[in-house]
């Protein structure tokens, strides 16, 4: 059985963009795309983007930027590799949640399905 993040056609991803609506495979609203991010198949790890001694305004732009995507490792090694989708959250209280690019079935309509339900995507930290 493949892994899911094995998967290197974006697929259907490649048409998806920010502000669609995201509906998991039941069709269950899971909110709006907030960002796409395409994979980096040459990132082995995320371990060489981090804390490098730069300037203070990047110092600075670092600290306010968040880090994303803001999963523990070895899950945001994988969404930076194969690429990944950042959910906007439908309520207030919702959590942002990342969505591996090959989990992305069909876009159509200003509309994202999922292949999996919403309860199978990482929640933002």
């Amino acid at each position: 059985m493949r892994n899911a993040f094995e998967e290197t056609d974006m697929g259907p991803m490649n048409r998806v963009h920010e502000g669609m609506h995201v509906v998991d495979a039941t069709g269950k609203d899971v909110g709006s795309v907030e960002m796409v991010q395409m994979g980096d198949s040459q990132a082995a790890t995320t371990a060489g983007n981090e804390d490098r001694n730069t300037g203070l305004l990047e110092a600075v732009a670092r600290a306010i930027d968040e880090r994303e995507p803001d999963v523990p490792e070895p899950l945001r090694s994988r969404l930076v590799q194969h690429g990944y989708l950042k959910i906007d959250g439908p309520g207030l209280l919702e959590s942002d949640r990342y969505v591996p690019g090959n989990y992305v079935r069909d876009v159509s309509d200003d509309r994202v399905r999922l292949s999996v339900t919403r309860d199978e995507l990482a929640k933002e930290h």
